[in-house]
């Protein structure tokens, strides 16, 4: 017989047996469901796909906390007529890890989950940082997987909810459903460029007298959701203003929004035209901010067809439809090219170079920087559509382009085919 000691001390050894978090549903879309199963373990979770009568087929390892005591979900979230995806969620007080995987073909496979940028999220992070949950738009429509934010900022509270949905091989960020509002302000998910007054654009376009482009003002929309910022900047050779928005409008019958703004105790609006189906801002008007910046804004842009192309800034248009060509001056032909997306480099020969329009030294209206780093430069001034002189310059490494000096005598080139008389 046992003794009433000794009953004790057995069940105080006995361990209780895991919680194994079980679902069942057609996980591969052939009409049958599938029970899947989730064990912890150190530093891992146990997935397991058995069909019907129980037999295993499919196993993987999901990432999870390396911890002795790690808390294990799974949830379901239905495709429609392609199955269903795992959602596998690994946690301890000081971390969680997330893993998505779909099983196909009797195998497991884990399924990215990418940021807007295409860059997967990392497998763990400290808990409550965001909330996690799968929704769907009607009963037949795939879910898609929704996080949550609400945190305090510099500018007050970001609220931010992501969406990600399943494009095949992976869980992609999907801007249009996703969203971040600052103080209750939705933050658009505008297309970034730089925008210039028409004064300024027109000498752009002329190819002639650009500086006039800098002695300007121009305008940036800051429309930032991870740090919670949606203001305009207003930038002068006297400075810049930044005035957040107070107020935000959008009709989608017209493709336009209405901003209130403030500065100091100023306070203006702001329309903006938007192409791209909403997302790319053609035209700011501003009212009520002053002489100097009442005026209509646009990025820096050309047409194909019936089609219009926005860069992000002049030097990108600059470097898309203007210095691409071959060229001919005293000293040879020379062939210039643009590599890469925006912001463009520019090619001439084996060398590469950044164009800044910015910081040039005077009588100048962009500078060719080495890429390399290295300390010889051209200075370039516009001609017209078909011309410029180049000069070239010595720059101190890592000194501002304003600070280089002339090494030599400036060259004319000629765009090749072109009829100019220059002087």
């Amino acid at each position: 017989m046992f003794s009433a000691a000794a009953l004790i001390l057995t069940l105080g050894l006995v361990e209780p047996e895991p919680m194994t978090p079980t679902v069942s549903a057609d996980l591969d879309g052939d009409g049958t469901a599938e029970t899947a199963t989730a064990l912890a373990s150190r530093g891992g979770v146990s997935l397991e796909i058995r069909n019907a009568k129980g037999k295993t087929m499919a196993k993987e390892t999901a990432p999870a906390p390396a911890a002795q005591l790690v808390h294990v979900s799974l949830t379901a979230a239905a495709l429609g007529s392609t199955g269903s995806l795992l959602d596998v969620l690994a946690s301890t007080d000081a971390s969680e890890c997330r893993s998505v995987w779909r099983y196909h073909d009797r195998a497991l496979t884990r399924i990215p989950i990418q940021d807007a940028a295409g860059h997967p999220l990392p497998d763990c992070a400290a808990p409550g940082g965001w909330s996690h949950r799968w929704e769907r738009e009607a009963a037949e429509a795939p879910s898609v997987l929704v996080r949550e934010r609400s945190e305090t900022v510099e500018r007050g509270t970001l609220r931010r909810r992501d969406v990600f949905a399943f494009a095949g091989f992976s869980l992609n960020a999907d801007p249009k459903r996703s969203g971040a509002e600052i103080n209750g302000i939705p933050i658009p998910s505008w297309y970034e460029a730089r925008l210039y007054t028409r004064t300024g654009l027109e000498a752009l376009y002329k190819r002639f007298e650009v500086a006039t482009l800098r002695a300007e003002p121009q305008l940036r929309i800051l429309a930032d959701r991870e740090r919670g910022v949606f203001a305009l900047r207003f930038q002068t050779s006297e400075g810049e203003i930044v005035a957040p928005v107070e107020a935000y409008a959008f009709v989608p019958s017209e493709a336009k929004a209405s901003l209130v703004l403030r500065t100091g105790e100023k306070t203006f609006r702001a329309s903006v035209q938007l192409g791209g189906g909403g997302s790319v801002p053609t035209e700011v008007r501003v009212e009520g901010l002053g002489r100097l910046f009442d005026v209509i804004f646009a990025p820096a842009g050309s047409w194909k067809g019936s089609v219009r192309q926005v860069y992000p800034s002049a030097a990108d248009e600059i470097a898309s439809q203007y210095l691409t060509a071959q060229w001919s001056g005293a000293q040879g032909a020379v062939q210039i090219e643009n590599e890469g997306a925006p912001p463009y480099r520019v090619r001439i020969g084996k060398a590469l170079f950044t164009l800044d329009m910015d910081q040039t030294p005077p009588a100048t209206d962009f500078v060719l920087l080495p890429a390399d780093g290295s300390g010889h430069a051209w200075a370039i001034v516009l001609r017209g559509p078909n011309a410029l002189v180049r000069t070239p310059m010595a720059c101190a490494a890592g000194g501002a382009p304003r600070e280089c000096r002339p090494e030599g005598a400036g060259e004319t080139l000629r765009r090749v085919g072109a009829r100019i008389n220059v002087n």
